[in-house]
């Protein structure tokens, strides 16, 4: 067989064609495993990381194999929670932001695991509501944006503080702020329908009530069903005027005998049986010694979160680690969950925790 110049000229061509196609690719994937690299195993902050972060859509969690947060879009929201504290004059009161320093920097974390959590918390709640075909009409959201309008003034200067606080436009705030809020009452509204608030509590009571009744001591009753911050001390809560506990106990605390507790009492929280150990006269207001056995109504965000740790979460951030029980995403450093802690302990009058 016999080859012209022109043929092999055209397998020439074709092969050069061929191989720079497979160079460009070769090169498109060691930079998108670079990438990874950086991004997922080396995430130090820098020029180059944080590049990817806010441009290309990786995802930092993934939710029940259905929805994801991307580094980008926590960025954004981490850039409006900056803009607010920078936005405010906290000279008055003597404080100064500055998230430039170390300091400053571990505390801005600390606000974007808070934030992360909202957004996990609205993803898994979106995702509820379809599970139960609730949707939010476009009109709603309309409805809901020109009723938050009414109530905070002029629709202009409204769109201003959303800018100057935040950077963002109205439709930056219907996504964020008001869709989410829409989902969550809808969902809440499917809740109270499907749930027995009250199931629960109510054995629980019951448990606790036949248990005084054959002759175990209150203490030792409210340690075993108690569900109340006291129920380790025994259910003791200290002096009580009747105007300081809830409207539904004081009418039973004033009536009730000394020494004997009372029957179950229900309130919007839950249910009581109230113990009344002691009372005296103190500067013209009668007091009373109580001990209660309190056990809880399921609100909403007990159900929510019992939802939520059914749920996988996957975190690819290499920063976070999902806590499953707490159904919360934590820091994996010793350093920075050390600094929360700490940080949220002196927490009164700092305004760097605001949110």
């Amino acid at each position: 067989m016999m080859f012209t110049s022109d043929t092999v000229e055209r397998f020439l061509k074709k092969v050069r064609v061929s191989t720079l196609v497979y160079a460009f690719l070769v090169v498109v994937v060691l930079l998108f495993m670079a990438s990874l690299v950086a991004v997922y195993i080396f995430p130090a902050s820098g020029r180059m990381t944080d590049g990817l972060k806010r441009t290309l859509p990786y995802p930092a969690i993934i939710i029940g194999y259905q929805s994801g947060i991307t580094y980008a879009t926590l960025g954004e929201n981490m850039q409006a929670v900056r803009r607010f504290y920078e936005a405010q004059d906290f000279s008055q009161v003597g404080l100064r932001v500055d998230f430039s320093t170390d300091e400053g920097k571990k505390r801005l974390k600390v606000r974007e695991k808070e934030v992360l959590n909202k957004m996990i918390e609205d993803s898994a709640i979106k995702m509820l509501s379809g599970d139960r075909g609730i949707r939010v009409s476009a009109e709603e959201v309309n409805q809901a944006v020109s009723r938050k309008l009414e109530e905070n003034g002029s629709k202009s200067e409204v769109i201003k503080d959303l800018d100057r606080l935040y950077g963002w436009t109205l439709s930056d705030f219907q996504e964020k702020v008001v869709l989410p809020s829409l989902y969550q009452e809808k969902l809440q509204a499917s809740f109270i329908k499907e749930v027995d608030t009250t199931a629960t509590g109510k054995k629980q009571i019951r448990l606790a009530q036949e248990a005084l009744r054959g002759g175990d001591s209150f203490a030792e009753v409210a340690k075993r069903y108690s569900e109340g911050n006291t129920a380790e001390s025994g259910g003791s809560l200290g002096w009580f005027a009747p105007e300081d506990v809830a409207p539904e106990l004081r009418q039973p605390v004033v009536s009730q005998k000394i020494g004997v507790p009372g029957d179950v009492i229900e309130s919007g929280l839950g249910f009581h049986i109230i113990l009344v150990e002691e009372v005296k006269q103190e500067d013209q207001r009668q007091l009373y010694r109580l001990s209660q056995i309190f056990t809880r109504r399921v609100t909403f965000a007990d159900w929510l979160s019992e939802k939520m740790r059914a749920l996988p979460v996957v975190v690819l951030s290499p920063e976070y680690q999902w806590n499953a029980e707490e159904a919360r995403v934590e820091f994996k450093k010793q350093e920075l969950r050390d600094f929360e802690r700490a940080l949220f302990e002196k927490a009164d009058g700092d305004t760097t925790l605001f949110f």
